[in-house]
């Protein structure tokens, strides 16, 4: 298979992943359902993914990907600040998905069987040369208003607002 065929086979079965994810839990993920959503045979989708939490791991890290490049260019002392605001953009604009993705990672993590540390916020702050701790207080609300909205307790506006509210707490997030 050519590298656009193969591309465009994972993101056909990422895209029948989101559909299947917006329908019911991400718990009712399966390989097979996935395959049959993409119109695809099972074996073909087994030699992308090999298990649900795969998958997860694989729209997760396109969402992160997303993130990250509508940041890139900014300058470094910028990065934090739209990164929040850039991560509120992405995970809003599918909701669904998103709120079962970060829930289903954080859990993973817990486990220790799914942590992407490069991408946590106090990685990328010092990939950017930004001390973590000196936006604790800010980090940490953040964070909370993410799973808040995660759960299910803020809408996609109240997450925004407490976004900005986060922002405001200090000027390094």
């Amino acid at each position: 298979m050519t590298s656009t065929t193969t591309n465009s086979v994972r993101e056909a079965l990422l895209d029948a992943a989101r559909t299947l994810i917006r329908g019911s839990s991400i718990y009712e993920l399966s390989i097979a359902k996935m395959a049959a959503e993409a119109g695809l045979a099972r074996p073909t989708a087994y030699r992308y993914f090999s298990h649900p939490r795969d998958v997860v791991s694989a729209i997760a890290e396109e969402t992160i990907y997303e993130i990250r490049s509508m940041i890139r260019d900014r300058d470094s002392s910028q990065k934090p600040a739209a990164y929040a605001r850039a991560a509120v953009k992405v995970f809003t604009a599918d909701s669904s998905v998103n709120r079962q993705v970060i829930l289903h990672s954080s859990v993973q993590a817990q486990d220790g069987k799914w942590v992407a540390q490069e991408n946590t916020p106090e990685s990328l702050f010092v990939d950017w040369g930004i001390d973590p701790h000196a936006a604790r207080t800010s980090l940490t609300y953040f964070r909370g208003a993410m799973y808040s909205w995660a759960a299910g307790f803020f809408t996609d506006e109240q997450f925004a607002e407490e976004t900005e509210r986060a922002l405001s707490m200090r000027a390094t997030l």
